[in-house]
């Protein structure tokens, strides 16, 4: 990696400063997960006049929303996101963000046509190569597409985000502002499983998975969780919105390999990746990883003459009519659409191909 080319030096700012291009009424994109420009929110936070009527706007954050001891959400200023993750559903609880039921896999589309203007975007990316070129590293999903359609691109510079092969690559000319950054990257773990109920549903779910499934698995830990039972397959293949840690083991193994995909054979396909530091290590600079917006990722022509497609999705209720429950939990908003009918469909119109919806059969009070 090189330094900032001194053609691009004049954009260089300190956080401060690159937050102040923030106007009243801006719609102010965040980038995804691990790449999350936590350095701009906290700066933009921080701000003592801070802009009036600002939204910021996300798919899946980490960092982004300060609250308190006692669980108070601190944000000066409207959210409005496409998941109600761990971090985001308090301040959907207290009216401070606002949960935008829509597939993600048309977000992009929203952005391209001005249904969702785009007036900043804050993006974290890798250092730049010789040529002037950074990756957007861990994160494409909806991010290549706001960086695209943002009349004002601010991007973190992060020299410990992994350089992702693929659609992930953006050159300098296309980033107004550029801001260092201390080389830190959000991590995340499943916490570990215990409850007897969800073991037995991973096992079940393995169980139908055969030799040369091609598999989209999504955050849901029990899925997640199915992953450890498949050390035992061959020629699995990975075309997902999402790979977390849950991979590596399979792939150590020889286990995936992506040799009867029909697309991309031979490549672990994905839009963002979220684990830890030996996930991240294993992506950096490795084709064996192909990074894609979500858009192409959920392409259904794509997901359809996969071979042997599985997707599995976690829900949590399910009603005599068959309607399935996937963003609410006990009345709470709890995740969210995210681009998994998509991959249901996709599933379902594959050659050989299995749609899953997993949940347990009893609630937590042992009914059934």
């Amino acid at each position: 990696m090189s330094e900032i080319p001194t053609a691009h030096q004049h954009k260089v700012l300190s956080a401060t400063e690159a937050v102040r291009h923030v106007r009243s009424g801006h719609k102010v994109f965040l980038g995804t997960a691990p790449a999350t420009p936590r350095t701009l929110v906290a700066a933009l936070e921080a701000l003592p006049k801070p802009p009036q009527d600002v939204e910021l706007i996300h798919f899946l954050v980490q960092g982004a929303v300060p609250i308190d001891a006692e669980g108070r959400v601190l944000t000066r200023y409207r959210h409005r996101c496409f998941f109600a993750g761990m971090e985001m559903r308090p301040a959907l609880e207290q009216g401070v963000a606002e949960y935008h039921p829509v597939s993600l896999a048309r977000v992009p589309d929203l952005f391209r046509n001005g249904r969702i203007p785009l007036d900043v975007a804050f993006v974290q990316v890798t250092p730049p190569d010789a040529y002037g070129y950074v990756s957007l590293g861990l994160a494409v999903d909806i991010v290549a597409a706001a960086v695209r359609h943002a009349k004002l691109v601010i991007a973190e510079v992060n020299p410990a985000m992994p350089w992702t092969m693929g659609d992930s690559t953006v050159h300098l000319r296309d980033i107004h502002h550029l801001v260092h950054v201390e080389p830190v990257l959000g991590e995340y773990v499943h916490p570990p499983v215990a409850e007897e109920v969800v073991e037995r549903v991973a096992r079940y779910i393995a169980g139908t998975i055969d030799d040369g499934s091609t598999l989209q698995i999504g955050l849901g830990r029990i899925p997640n969780h199915a992953l450890k039972y498949l050390l035992d397959r061959k020629d699995l293949g990975i075309h997902s919105d999402v790979i977390t840690d849950a991979i590596l083991p399979l792939l150590e193994r020889g286990v995936i390999t992506g040799r009867q995909k029909s697309r991309e054979v031979g490549k672990i396909v994905t839009s963002f990746a979220t684990g830890t530091r030996r996930l991240y290590d294993a992506i950096d600079r490795n084709s064996l990883f192909n990074f894609q917006p979500i858009d192409a990722i959920c392409d259904p022509a794509v997901l359809a003459s996969q071979h042997k497609f599985v997707s599995v999705m976690q829900a949590f209720a399910l009603d005599l009519t068959g309607d399935v429950v996937a963003d609410q939990f006990n009345g709470r908003l709890y995740g969210g659409l995210a681009a998994q009918a998509e991959f249901l469909r996709g599933a379902a119109c594959s050659p050989g191909g299995k749609p899953i919806i997993c949940l347990a059969s009893t609630t937590d009070d042992g009914a059934t």
